[in-house]
């Protein structure tokens, strides 16, 4: 019998022979952690409310996680408090509990509903307040841990809806995310502003990645960078369908995570999500209006397709961190938002990510 090689012992060479300072091989792609998403059932009810709707999610310093409801015409506008498991093993319930159970309690945002306010992008300070975004204004809204709104950040006059300008109908700042430190907090349109050029599914949609930043104790608005939205892909026909920026996350050094949410009907949903550096990126935060102008736009790179993931993926479009793996790597998560159809689901899903 011819003797083998064993291939630890091959690895072992090939690292010994290795030239000194040689860059260390290339960390794997993303990857889905477990078999797949959980499901929340369509009847999980806590305090009250129904589930559903998750646009955005948060996870707090105790391990549980805060989830924005986006709209549910005059219901109380409201965040939920979920507690699941991201491990390498995936998304499951806690020890000894069911997915009806994930939902712990809700919290209602005092003074507002599912017609004053679509909320989209949730991030959490330091402090344990709350920063949610809704698109329908725009606005970014800061509220206690119990609710109460404690005030609301400027926003640029460029992104106010108007008579030719400003967000779209239902495309205002779609994500948000607080970078580590707490001190730059960033947003985004999930379209093209109607001065910044046509709504053209045929072509990128230049939107615009607004940065915050804390100063004297206030976040104020700063750079505007211009981040290109794919071209809609695999239309055929004239039914309803859609491609936007749909969250952000901010990573370790500076760069953020992008997710691309597109939607044809008949065909599903396409997931994607982007690398993003800002490096050598034009800060477009004094122009009116981009169409006809020259500005270099934010660099992309496509990091993971849902159409790998094997499973058929929702209307994904919240994001965050969860914990640390043994590997080195973190766990993402994201959530996917039911808009209370039955015939949707709200999917819980984690992926490996080395930041």
């Amino acid at each position: 019998m011819r003797r083998r090689t064993s291939p630890v012992f091959l690895l072992a060479v090939a690292l010994a022979c290795a030239p000194h300072g040689a860059p260390a091989p290339p960390r794997p792609p993303l990857s889905v952690l477990g078999s797949g998403p959980l499901i929340v059932p369509f009847g999980a009810r806590v305090d009250g409310f129904r589930v559903g709707g998750l646009s955005g999610i948060v996870r707090a310093p105790d391990g549980t996680w805060l989830a924005v409801v986006d709209n549910e015409g005059e219901t109380p506008a409201r965040v939920f408090r979920l507690a699941f498991q991201a491990t390498a093993e995936g998304v499951a319930p806690l020890p000894g509990k069911t997915p009806l159970q994930i939902p712990l309690a809700a919290i209602p945002l005092a003074g507002l509903d599912g017609k004053s306010f679509d909320g989209e992008g949730i991030a959490l300070e330091p402090s344990g307040r709350m920063l949610i975004s809704s698109e329908t204004e725009p606005s970014i809204r800061e509220f206690s841990r119990t609710g109460e709104v404690l005030g609301t950040l400027p926003v640029p006059e460029v992104f106010r809806a108007g008579e030719g300008r400003g967000i779209r109908s239902n495309q205002g700042f779609e994500g948000l995310t607080l970078a580590p430190g707490g001190d730059v907090l960033w947003t985004a349109n999930e379209r093209a502003l109607k001065q910044d050029g046509p709504d053209d599914e045929t072509r990128p949609s230049p939107v615009r990645l607004l940065r915050y930043d804390r100063k004297e104790g206030r976040f104020l608005p700063g750079a505007q960078y211009v981040y290109e939205v794919e071209p809609l892909a695999g239309r055929k026909g004239q039914g309803f369908a859609i491609r936007g920026l749909a969250e952000l996350l901010a990573l370790p050094g500076g760069d953020l995570l992008a997710l691309e949410r597109q939607f044809i009907a008949g065909r599903g949903f396409t997931i994607q999500l982007f690398r993003v550096s800002l490096e050598g990126a034009s800060d477009v935060s004094g122009r009116d209006s981009l169409a006809g102008e020259a500005y270099t736009p934010v660099r992309k790179t496509l990091v993971f397709d849902f159409d790998r993931a094997g499973f058929m993926p929702d209307n994904l479009e919240g994001m965050a961190f969860g914990p640390d793996l043994p590997d080195g790597s973190r766990a993402l998560v994201l959530v996917s938002d039911n808009n209370f159809e039955l015939l949707e689901q709200t999917q819980l899903v984690a992926l490996r990510f080395f930041p």
